[in-house]
């Protein structure tokens, strides 16, 4: 990680990150994490959460997002 943020690199934690048209997840149970944040992004915040309870799943963390103006 320290070499990518010595290149200029703009090093994220989180477990799930929405760059625009980049999206990445990292760690096992992060995908679960990030097909949710499809859902609510493209679906809405409502039907997220009953797929969440559906799946009986409980998100972790938050998703980093860039400002969105630059989607």
């Amino acid at each position: 990680m320290e070499d990518l943020r010595a290149s200029g690199t703009n090093v994220v934690q989180a477990r799930v990150v929405d760059d625009g048209n980049i999206l990445t997840a990292g760690g096992v149970t992060s995908g679960l994490d990030l097909a949710l944040w499809l859902v609510e992004r493209f679906c809405g915040p409502a039907l997220a959460l009953a797929v969440e309870q559906n799946l009986e799943y409980e998100r972790r963390g938050v998703v980093w997002r860039r400002a969105p103006e630059h989607f």
